[in-house]
């Protein structure tokens, strides 16, 4: 123990007041990779999805508006139409093909042209 009237403590103090210092030493180092740790699991953890609340809202309009609006279901369904599409993409490629068919007889032949150099004639200054 120490002699408050020495100045002098004793070795048991002495390795006491060291086994405390570091362990001190050790919780505040071991603080940041606590608060590090814990702010890399927040980052890590998976987010929920946000609530889906386009169908609710379409319905309500529907409803609201007595069927004015998203009445077509084309808008609030759930898959696309795929046989549209289809239909769709069928007669844009057939009026290609009666185009194509149409103007292809009014394309001719290529005709030669024979260049001839030009003389060049410098103006004086």
């Amino acid at each position: 123990m120490s002699d408050p009237d020495s100045g002098q403590d004793s070795g048991h103090d002495l390795a006491h007041d060291a086994a405390h210092e570091g362990s001190e030493a050790a919780a505040t180092a071991h603080e940041p990779e606590e608060s590090l740790r814990s702010m890399l699991q927040g980052a890590l953890r998976e987010q929920e999805p946000p609530p889906n609340v386009l169908a609710g809202v379409q319905k309500r309009i529907r409803e609201r508006s007595k069927g004015k609006f998203y009445a077509d279901g084309w808008s609030t369904a759930k898959h696309p139409p795929l046989n549209t599409y289809l239909v769709t993409s069928l007669l844009m490629l057939a009026i290609l093909v009666i185009s194509y068919a149409l103007l292809s007889p009014l394309v001719g032949s290529p005709v030669p042209v024979r260049n001839q150099p030009v003389p060049v004639q410098i103006l004086p200054r």
